[in-house]
């Protein structure tokens, strides 16, 4: 029963979300937040909570709060917006779509997903998670669901999560409000930002984990 529940819900979120967001960009969820007048701010943080649970691109909800928020509500709206976010997702993992969630991931990495799941419950975990949150290549609603499978208790993950947050959130709102005039110094340096943020997250990376960045490199050339 459960289980049909879980699935009857989630079907009706995902042709909802296809026939009211599909394809949009930020300047069209923008526009259809303003319709909301004073309670857009709600509705931008309610929209954050759940959307990217359909991999909705965090980058763009995250750039349509920047246009329409300005920098400092744009990043508060948005970081409390992709923590419940994290939240949901990470429950969706651990309860009734486990299985499903599994699956798809076990699946999407072939053979590394096992070793993934296990590595997310380790030692490392927690870094782990950070250096994750930090690189804006990463997927961040798989990221949210392969955590909801480890073994990582909420709290340690949550709080790891808020770390992890905050530097993306601040670059992609400031480019946001920058967007209005790409011809500005503003937005250059904002896309600047953007570039220092991934060589950042692209070396830590490297100096936190050179195990598994040697390994991965080993376990190709025996492939050849």
């Amino acid at each position: 029963m459960k289980k049909k529940i879980f699935v009857t819900l989630t079907a009706a979120a995902v042709l909802a979300y296809w026939l009211l967001f599909s394809g949009i960009s930020a300047e069209d969820l923008k526009r259809f937040l303003e319709a909301f007048g004073i309670w857009a701010p709600l509705a931008y943080i309610a929209v954050f909570t759940v959307l990217p649970a359909f991999f909705f691109p965090v980058a763009v909800l995250a750039l349509a709060g920047g246009l329409l928020f300005g920098f400092w509500n744009g990043a508060l709206y948005t970081f409390l917006g992709a923590v419940l976010n994290c939240s949901l997702m990470f429950w969706l993992a651990r309860s009734a779509g486990r299985r499903l969630v599994e699956t798809w991931i076990l699946k999407h990495f072939s053979g590394k997903g096992t070793d993934i799941l296990t590595r997310l419950s380790g030692r490392e975990g927690f870094f782990f998670l950070v250096l994750l949150r930090l690189i804006p290549a990463v997927p961040y609603n798989l990221i949210n669901y392969a955590y909801g499978l480890s073994g990582m208790p909420y709290k340690t993950y949550i709080l790891a999560s808020v770390i992890g947050i905050i530097p993306g959130t601040f670059v992609f709102i400031n480019i946001g409000d920058k967007a209005l005039d790409v011809s500005s110094p503003g937005f250059w340096l904002a896309v600047g930002l953007l570039l220092l943020l991934l060589a950042v997250t692209t070396w830590m990376g490297k100096r936190v984990f050179p195990n598994q960045t040697n390994g991965d490199h080993e376990h190709e050339q025996s492939e050849k």
